[in-house]
């Protein structure tokens, strides 16, 4: 089944070359085009669609704030902020208001195509340059030095499988300990492991 977007960009430029690679793969059909955070918002609410790529900076509603009003309203719709911003307060409010990706327009291909496609089976993403100035861990007194690890992994988009090789430990070992990190910090999930790891690193910057 094709992942249904909404492509939202005030550059017209963007929006007709990123449509055309998107689309090009099998299972991504851009299904639309936006460029302000009000068009956006009145799309999502007249078609049905999957996912929203949403731009920040645009003239009238920026799109943290159409990211907001979309999440509320459907939940069940994925959004991915893709920006040329890779500042802290970017990436915090966009994760805020419910993103579930942040990825960068300097981002190869490749990698947005993987995000999308991430992001769609239910694993939050965020560009590994945007995270690049805030690569340090922050450390949860509540968790075990290597659950701490795995919440810091868990933040930065990776898979079970990914953090799974990168610690060389089991599958199963990762998802137990997300399961507990979960319980510990009385979260609900990926997501918002996500959100609580930035906002932690944001009271200590």
């Amino acid at each position: 089944m094709d992942i249904r977007i909404l492509l939202v960009d005030d550059d017209h430029l963007v929006r007709e070359s990123l449509g055309i690679i998107f689309s090009a793969e099998p299972d991504i059909s851009i299904i639309g085009h936006a460029e302000s955070g009000e068009d956006a918002v009145q799309f999502v609410r007249t078609h049905e669609l999957d996912m929203v790529l949403m731009d920040i900076q645009m003239p009238g509603m920026d799109g943290i704030t159409a990211t907001e009003i979309i999440h509320t309203e459907y939940p069940g719709i994925r959004i991915i902020m893709l920006t040329t911003f890779h500042d802290y307060q970017s990436i915090h409010r966009s994760l805020q208001a419910g993103a579930s990706g942040y990825i960068l327009k300097s981002d190869d291909t490749g990698k947005q195509i993987m995000t999308i496609r991430s992001v769609h089976a239910g694993l939050p993403v965020i560009s590994e340059q945007a995270l690049h100035s805030y690569s340090d861990p922050v450390k949860n007194e509540a968790l075990s030095p290597r659950e701490n690890e795995i919440l810091m992994h868990v933040a930065q988009g990776l898979s079970n499988k990914e953090i799974s090789a990168r610690l060389f430990i089991s599958e199963g070992t990762v998802r137990n300990a997300i399961s507990v990190i979960l319980e510990k910090l009385h979260l609900r999930d990926r997501t918002q492991l996500a959100i609580h790891y930035w906002q932690n690193k944001a009271l200590k910057e």
